[in-house]
């Protein structure tokens, strides 16, 4: 979202969303956390254990950039082709790399088996043995971005890529409305609006998986909607904010103590979202998601300014990194974690070493686990996703001109 944005609106230089840009980062950083199997304070509280609505948050971020990027770019056949290639050069390179490094867990897994160096539990399944998630048919479609359009009856792989493969063929959707039916006039919005509740109520009706209560879990079955309808708030706020813009509709009375302020109590309505609206109640996510997009895409307040700080641009920066890597170092950390400190680290109803771990300690573990994540993602986008993005647009802009 870094990306310098030119607005319709009677500005000389180019904007970024300074404050929407931190928060993605630190959101990436929640979901790793939300992640991480070992017992924590940190982790089993409401306001991480329910982390997973941030998601819809993500899919909000998408729908408000390539709105504000592309809503006058996408006009015909040549546009599209040139659109859907930068889309996938954006995400294919790392997907394809963590899914080479879950294959590579997954065979360690079989060979550990084999050899008795490692023992599984009663009812674990390997990979590529009957039952298991991880078969020769997902691979094939996390290998064609398809694995959560609702072919599979459970995530494989790096779980984490379902927002990838719902998010992809939003893609398709997207481009074809700016082609076929672009918003523009009030009603238009106000029927994307009366979608997302659609989505949203639908979404809220499906049954819950194992008889569970019915929550924001939604991925491999129906998350292609559940991104359908993040994506839609984003389009619904980049189009108010630019006519706020455009037409200078802010009251010349908002300073930045007023910014902040509401600034504040959004942040306040999000913690209280998430804490307590729990189970069929995250369903109505999509006015919180409304505000804050909102809020932030202004950057007026204190908290704009300190979530635009370089360390938050920075976490920005490398969050797709951050959100794609996290999960094989979460594996890693709950394997070592409670075999080196068996006192102190543990990993409720899925590993039993015997020890008596308390929070404390798992929130002292949560740092090296956090710093290494970091790390990891600052060596995925600069030897992955940027030069892997890169070798793709070239490979494609080469074809695309030669057409």
């Amino acid at each position: 979202m870094r990306q310098q944005i030119e607005m319709n609106a009677p500005q000389s230089k180019p904007i970024y969303f300074g404050a929407l840009d931190g928060f993605r980062g630190i959101f990436a950083l929640m979901v790793a956390v939300h992640h991480s199997a070992w017992f924590s304070y940190l982790n089993y509280r409401s306001f991480i254990d329910q982390a997973f609505v941030i998601i819809d948050l993500f899919f909000a971020f998408s729908g408000f950039l390539l709105y504000t990027l592309y809503h006058k770019k996408l006009r015909n056949r040549e546009d599209c082709i040139l659109f859907m290639k930068r889309r996938f050069a954006r995400l294919y390179p790392l997907h394809l790399f963590m899914l080479l490094v879950f294959i590579a867990y997954a065979l360690v897994r079989i060979a550990a088996n084999k050899s008795g160096v490692a023992s599984f539990g009663a009812g674990e399944i390997l990979p590529f043995h009957a039952g298991a998630a991880e078969n020769w048919a997902s691979l094939l479609s996390n290998f064609t971005l398809t694995h959560s359009m609702g072919i599979h009856d459970q995530l494989s792989f790096n779980y984490p890529s379902w927002t990838v493969s719902v998010e992809f063929f939003t893609y398709f959707l997207f481009m074809t409305m700016m082609v076929w039916a672009a918003p523009k006039k009030l009603w238009h919005f106000i029927v994307m609006a009366m979608a997302v509740l659609a989505i949203y109520y639908g979404l809220s009706q499906v049954p819950a998986k194992d008889g569970f209560t019915r929550k924001m879990d939604i991925t491999y079955d129906f998350g292609f909607f559940r991104c359908v309808a993040g994506f839609f708030i984003g389009i619904i706020v980049a189009r108010i904010y630019a006519a706020v813009k455009t037409k200078n509709l802010l009251p010349r009375t908002m300073d930045v103590k007023k910014w902040t302020f509401i600034e504040a109590g959004t942040l306040i309505i999000g913690g209280i979202f998430l804490v307590y609206f729990t189970g069929p109640l995250q369903f109505y996510v999509g006015p919180v998601i409304f505000l804050f997009m909102l809020v932030f895409a202004f950057d007026g307040g204190l908290i704009s300014w300190f979530m635009s700080r370089k360390p938050f641009q920075y976490l920005a920066k490398i969050s797709y990194s951050v959100y794609m890597v996290h999960l094989i170092i979460a594996l890693a950390f709950a394997i070592i974690g409670p075999r080196l400190f068996p006192n102190h680290i543990t990993i409720p109803e899925l590993l039993d070493f015997g020890g008596d771990g308390t929070g404390i300690w798992g929130d002292v573990y949560m740092i090296p686990y956090l710093a290494t994540v970091i790390f990891v993602s600052h060596f995925t986008y600069h030897f992955v996703e940027v030069p892997g993005g890169r070798f793709l647009r070239k490979l494609s802009f080469r074809k695309h001109v030669a057409a």
